[in-house]
């Protein structure tokens, strides 16, 4: 079973939902930067405002984001969108 970081998460989730890093950022009211760095692992810090900001832009959970998917199904269907977004 892969674990993917937080930062995966947030990308998967954003692309799934159709949103680019700009309409994302814009739509949780945070910087490009600020979402690029949350993506790409390299954020000093989370910060729980914009963790939740995410997570609503996105219509998830905090906890879906932040730990990722439990359910067998749920995670088989991501790893085939992980698949076909690498293909």
């Amino acid at each position: 079973m892969e674990i993917f970081s937080l930062g995966e998460r947030l990308m998967i989730y954003r692309r799934r939902a159709g949103f680019t890093q700009t309409e994302l950022a814009e739509t949780a009211n945070i910087s490009v930067a600020t979402l690029s760095k949350y993506e790409n692992d390299t954020a000093d810090n989370l910060n729980i405002e914009t963790i939740s900001a995410l997570a609503a832009a996105l219509d998830l959970s905090v906890n879906k984001l932040i730990v990722g998917v439990e359910d067998p199904k749920a995670r088989k269907a991501l790893m085939a969108l992980v698949a076909e977004m690498n293909a």
